[in-house]
């Protein structure tokens, strides 16, 4: 798609995050093992062909910058086009639920302006999910859109955290709120398709109003501008909360979803971190788990995710667990309904517990 390219935003972050969103935005949240968040929407525009890909910083954007590099793993590491890295505006962290704020477009107004591309795939980076965009944008084509947003039809959707559209029988949005009117409802992907052209007139319109979300924007140009929706029917992961971020990890855990967002055909790239495969001691018992390269397993581990270089000490018990890069869990602790950051260490019998509904979160490099 040579004349598609991509804007990928992570200058938001959610109320709802606690300790794991104070030091990183939701784009670089470790998930699935081995993951970034913003390695799927990164990884779904280039399986789509596209090759021109900016990434709006965030306010803390080190591990941002730390992950993407220059864009190799993705093969965005290119003379022409490739992998920009675009400066977000200072208090984009402290709107929670902006994902797409006219001031990060605006103070970037040269990279689409320079572009040669007609149109543009805007996408957050809190959702988890595996598409060719293809068939969107020849949709967007055909129906002479200037703005395709991607959706899916859910059932308790009251349960649901974003927006929900209104559709008309001809697929075109009529409204969008923040809440469910019924039980199954479009949910919005936090993605859209947009002209290039439609989009710097939005720009340019609202100028005087930069501090608003292009949500807001879209939502007072419904009956103005043609607005159509493209309704995506596989696994869709949203992580706006701790209570999201776990419910998606144990996602993971169901085959289904695994073959569905890890597709051969269409693998999710991520930066290499090379470590020796997962050692296994005499003794230890491991059951429906996603273990990472590097981890050494001395006790028992059900139902949850290690990432890399993690070490489970012999007798200790890891249940409905998502434990992090580098963390140490010494011989005989327990913990159930734990999230574990990065570089956590916890000694020698000691016991903890949240709850499916309130996971406890250990802080990085927390010792316990």
């Amino acid at each position: 798609m040579n004349n598609v390219m991509g804007l990928i935003t992570t200058n938001y972050s959610s109320e709802h995050f606690s300790k794991l969103a104070d030091i990183r935005p939701i784009a670089t949240l470790p998930i699935g093992g081995r993951y970034r968040m913003v390695d799927f929407p990164l990884s779904n525009l280039v399986h789509s062909g596209i090759r021109t890909v900016g990434v709006t910083s965030a306010y803390r954007y080190r591990s941002l910058i730390d992950h993407l590099g220059a864009g190799k793993e993705w093969s965005l590491s290119r003379k022409d086009d490739g992998l920009y890295i675009l400066p977000g505006s200072a208090y984009g962290m402290k709107r929670f639920q902006g994902k797409f704020l006219l001031r990060d477009l605006i103070n970037n107004r040269p990279f689409l302006d320079r572009a040669t591309e007609d149109y543009v795939i805007v996408s957050a980076s809190n959702k988890i999910y595996n598409i060719d965009f293809h068939q969107a944008v020849d949709q967007h084509k055909e129906n002479s859109a200037e703005i395709t947003m991607l959706c899916k039809e859910v059932a308790n959707a009251d349960l649901k955290q974003g927006h929900f559209l209104d559709v008309d029988r001809d697929g075109n949005v009529v409204g969008l709120s923040d809440v469910a009117t019924s039980g199954i409802a479009a949910w919005f992907m936090d993605c859209f398709i947009i002209n290039r052209e439609t989009l710097l007139n939005l720009m340019e319109w609202y100028s005087n109003m930069d501090y608003i979300d292009m949500m807001e924007i879209i939502t007072d140009n419904i009956g103005r501008l043609k607005i159509t929706t493209y309704n995506f029917s596989g696994y869709v992961g949203a992580v706006d909360s701790t209570y999201d971020y776990m419910q998606c990890s144990m996602d993971m855990l169901d085959p289904k979803v695994r073959k569905e967002l890890f597709n051969s055909s269409k693998m999710i790239f991520t930066k290499v971190q090379d470590a020796p495969p997962a050692k296994y001691l005499e003794g230890c018992k491991v059951s429906n788990s996603i273990v990472s390269s590097g981890a050494i397993i001395g006790g028992t581990v059900e139902n949850s995710i290690l990432s890399r270089n993690v070490k489970i000490g012999a007798g200790a018990v890891v249940k409905n667990c998502v434990i992090l890069q580098r963390c140490v869990i010494e011989p005989g602790a327990v913990l159930e309904n734990v999230i574990c950051d990065k570089f956590a260490y916890v000694s020698e019998n000691v016991r903890l517990s949240g709850t499916k509904y309130s996971p406890l979160v250990i802080e990085k490099n927390q010792k316990l």
